[in-house]
């Protein structure tokens, strides 16, 4: 339902994410050597896949139903769901080259690659998810219908907790997607989110 297109990892998102302003900071050739080279290398090590899944919902005071699934017991989702009759959950990551990379850079104390590299790494998450959120609304608009802003644990008050039963549900692990002990993903550069859709 949902592919994974080829993206391009933006240089200017990576300056942004770097804290660096193309208006007010002066970047020099070495620094931006340095960026288009590991854009190049992050482009190299991208694996990304992506998982999806739905289900109709129900509401009652602060808590969401999703139908043979599990509860989300948040008033934030609520109130993004008040007007839904279906969710998509959906997980997106890119694998562990880039992160292994870097990690590879920090040990040989090459920290401005390791640091340029990482944040290509998140840049190319966001990218691959706002691609996917795009298509999802893309196929409900076809419908007529129209879909909320996605939302992920850990935001609000839906508790990181709750990114255990949601994982699971989506079936995250087929696409390499585990948890730590303190609910963070693995890989690091994974995103989650849920999205409601509705009447337009």
């Amino acid at each position: 339902m949902i592919t994974i297109p080829h993206i391009r990892i933006s240089y200017e998102e990576v300056l942004a994410r770097l804290g660096y302003s193309k208006s007010k900071t002066k970047i020099t050739a070495d620094i931006e050597t340095a960026i288009k080279d590991n854009i190049f290398l992050a482009d190299k090590l991208l694996k990304a896949k992506v998982v999806l899944a739905y289900t109709k919902i129900a509401l009652k005071n602060d808590i969401v139903f999703l139908e043979n699934a599990f509860k989300i017991d948040s008033s934030n989702i609520a109130r993004l769901l008040k007007d839904c009759f279906m969710v998509y959950g959906i997980a997106i990551t890119i694998g562990t080259d880039i992160e292994n990379k870097r990690d590879d850079f920090l040990s040989k104390k090459e920290t401005f690659n390791a640091l340029i590299l990482d944040s290509c790494g998140s840049v190319s998450a966001e990218a691959f998810m706002r691609d996917a959120y795009n298509q999802i609304r893309d196929i409900e608009k076809s419908k007529g219908l129209t879909i909320t802003k996605r939302y992920s644990c850990g935001y609000g008050d839906w508790r990181l907790e709750s990114q255990k039963d949601f994982l699971n549900w989506l079936g995250a692990d087929k696409i390499g997607i585990n948890l730590t002990d303190g609910y963070m993903m693995k890989p690091e550069k994974s995103i989650s989110a849920l999205i409601g859709v509705k009447k337009a």
